[in-house]
Order: structure tokens, then sequence, then C-alpha cells
């Protein structure tokens, strides 16, 4: 790994209308191509925006499709790395909720989401694989939204070779953010870090939660997310976020640092180095 400055990028994707959210994509871009910023990483489904009916099919198209594509030259124009999410529609016209990796050099790879909440049953089907992509700096894994809840990704992206886990959520809670957007994002938080504290201490990753941001109502199903962005480094320390109480887009500077990452597997109780797989095999069954 080498030390990387991401810019990520809590924004509110307009449902099944990736032309329009492409745009506001280059809008932050700009933004954060004032930083000198390495990476720009964004929200799970930030392109084709997430609606439950017949519009998010009509969305979908291939992962190395016209969004894709434009993404790349994108990133050629601005000299970024952008991670983005989108429905990815294969040959058989099965959908897969996919984040996708550009740079300057053309697409770096693709992840797809293996966890599918009830929700998205109607919608998406698994992915079967905690792909690892290696990008120029280091080597991301990534876990999307609800494959956050199972321990085990974490840890397969640290055993395929994760330096870096990114987390892109599209994630509600409730109607607290149109009440209390305090409260809102203080039981977001609380999630995070009982949960990701220990992904990031127990594989020794950087770990970057990214929500979307914003309401959308569509078919009866109503999404109101606070806009949340956590940066934890590979000892389980909170390293920067978004402030509290925000209900609008949100966009947070910050620079992994390599030698964090070396200090956290240098050391001579980093637990993975002890694992006993052989005595792990009912966790498959």
């Amino acid at each position: 790994m080498k030390d990387t400055k991401i810019a990520a990028i809590s924004m509110i994707s307009s449902p099944a209308n990736p032309d329009v959210n492409i745009q506001r994509h280059v809008e932050w871009i700009e933004k954060a191509a004032k930083h000198n910023v390495d990476w720009c990483l964004f929200p799970e489904m930030s392109i084709t925006g997430f609606c439950f009916n017949r519009n998010f099919f009509e969305a979908s198209e291939s992962f190395c499709g016209k969004s894709t594509q434009k993404m790349v030259e994108i990133a050629k124009q601005f000299n970024i790395t952008i991670g983005f999410g989108i429905a990815e529609r294969d040959i058989h016209d099965i959908i897969r909720n996919t984040y996708v990796f550009v740079s300057p050099e053309g697409i770096c790879g693709r992840y797809a989401k293996t966890h599918i909440p009830p929700l998205e049953y109607t919608i998406e089907t698994s992915g079967d694989e905690f792909t690892v992509i290696n990008l120029k700096q280091a080597r991301v894994g990534v876990n999307i939204c609800f494959d956050n809840w199972f321990c085990e990704s974490g840890r397969m992206s640290y055993l395929n070779g994760a330096e870096v886990i990114i987390a892109p959520f599209y994630m509600c809670w409730g109607d607290d953010i149109k009440t209390n957007p305090e409260k809102a994002y203080s039981s977001w938080r609380e999630l995070a870090m009982i949960n990701f504290r220990a992904v990031a201490w127990q594989n020794g990753v950087y770990h970057i939660t990214i929500n979307s941001c914003g309401g959308v109502k569509e078919k009866g199903v109503e999404y109101f997310g606070p806009p949340l962005v956590i940066i934890i480094n590979p000892s389980g320390e909170i390293e920067a976020e978004t402030q509290p109480g925000q209900v609008v887009e949100q966009m947070v500077i910050h620079t992994l640092k390599a030698d964090t990452l070396v200090k956290r597997r240098s050391d001579a109780l980093f637990h993975p180095r002890y694992r006993r797989p052989a005595i792990y095999r009912k966790i498959t069954e």
C-alpha cells in the first residue's frame, strides 16, 4: 500500500436515472480534484439510483457499458480513480448490485454484492466472490451495504489480499432523518462503531463507510438516509468522519497512511497470523 488521498462522498442519486447521476458525480469530482485526491469514492448504486419497479431493470446495464465508459473518460479528465455503484445486467438479463473502479488507464475491476436483503430480492441477485481489486495505491476489497453485517465479508476480503475495504451503503434509518437528524446519525454511527471498528482491527485494514444521503420515495418505499462517512484505520481508530446532524450531501477528504497499515500488521499479536482454519469448518456448513 502507498499513502492515498481520498474523497469519500455521501450523495443522493435520482432513482433509475444514470445520466443525471453521472452529472452529479462530475460535480463532486470537480470539487474533490481541487484537493489533489487519488480516489473519489461514492455510495452504493450511485450511478443507477435505487428503485423497486421496472425502471430499475431498464436503467441497468453491462458493467463495461455506457455509464462505465463515461466514468473512464471522467477519470482520465481529472486523473483520478473513481469507485461507484451500478445495477449490472449480464447477457442473461440477470442484475447484480455492483461496485466498479475506473482509473485514467481504464476499468480496474468490480465487485458484486454477495448478501441480498429481502427488500432487494425482486430486483437483483447475489455475487459469489469477495473480489479484491489491485489499484495503483492499494489492494481494495468491497463490502456493499448488507454485506457488512456478516463478519465473514471482512475476513474474506482480508484473506483475498485487501488492504482497504470500501463499504458503500444506501441505507435508511426510519423517519428519523426527517424529524431528528442528530438521532439518525447517532443511531447509524453506533452500529458502525460496533461492527466496523472490529472489522478494521481484526483484519488490519482501512475501513471506509459511505452512505447515500437524503430522501427518495418510490412505489411506496421511502428512503431517508443520513449523510455519513466514517474512515477507520487498521488499529480500529476513527481517523475522519462527517459531522452529526447533517441533512445535505457531504464530502470527507482524508489521507490513508501506509505506515499505519504496516504498523498494525507488524504487531507480534496481529491475530490473523494465528488463525486455525482446520477447526473453523462448521462456518461453511
